[in-house]
């Protein structure tokens, strides 16, 4: 009899301790598909600082890719009026800011614009500026050439003779002393003026 009411026992509480570990275990699973699943909802959501970073970041690189993007485009006489009025409007806004006054210089032989502070005695200085980048001495290209620069008045004459090197100068006050330049192409079948108008160093483009 005891025999027999052990094995009645067993056929009983086996089946409920394994339906209690069949339970358990498909708690478990459910606890960990939530937590799974939680944390997937966690990564696909961003928060607002990074959204804002990286839209800060992507304009960054559509600001510098644009210009250089339509710089490929652009016709060589376009491109050298633009760096050049870029360089102008540095150099006058630096100058009033520190009161230091500068030298634009356009050499001929050497075909490049160069850039440097004005000594005290109102000469330019033999150091080229480097910083930033933009005033480094810039090569003008090769299917265009500086074929004159040149002092010049308001009324589009030249006061002083052409030579193979000019110096403009932008004092501290921002004032600019009025310029000419004439590129042509390599043949000469081709020319521009790029000349400044009044103190403030305003600049003109035209075909001739």
């Amino acid at each position: 009899m005891v025999l027999m009411a052990e094995l009645i026992w067993m056929q009983i509480s086996i089946p409920v301790t394994s339906e209690k570990i069949r339970g358990l275990e498909s708690k478990v699973q459910s606890w960990k598909f939530e937590t799974r699943d939680s944390k997937t909802n966690r990564l696909k959501g961003f928060t607002f600082l990074e959204i804002m970073v990286v839209l800060t970041l992507v304009m960054l690189l559509i600001g510098m890719a644009v210009p250089q993007f339509f710089a490929l485009f652009s016709k060589p006489h376009e491109s050298e009026f633009k760096h050049l009025n870029s360089v102008l409007k540095i150099l006058r806004n630096d100058a009033v800011l520190k009161g230091t006054s500068y030298c634009l210089i356009f050499d001929l032989k050497l075909q490049q614009m160069m850039s440097a502070e004005e000594s005290e005695s109102g000469k330019c200085g033999n150091e080229y500026m480097n910083k930033p980048k933009f005033l480094k001495p810039h090569e003008f290209p090769q299917n265009l050439r500086l074929h004159e620069a040149q002092l010049a008045e308001r009324n589009y004459t030249s006061f002083a003779t052409a030579s193979d090197l000019l110096e403009v100068h932008i004092n501290s006050s921002g004032f600019v002393t009025p310029f000419l330049l004439v590129f042509t192409l390599p043949d000469a079948s081709k020319s521009w003026e790029i000349e400044s108008k009044g103190i403030t160093g305003k600049l003109e483009l035209r075909e001739q």
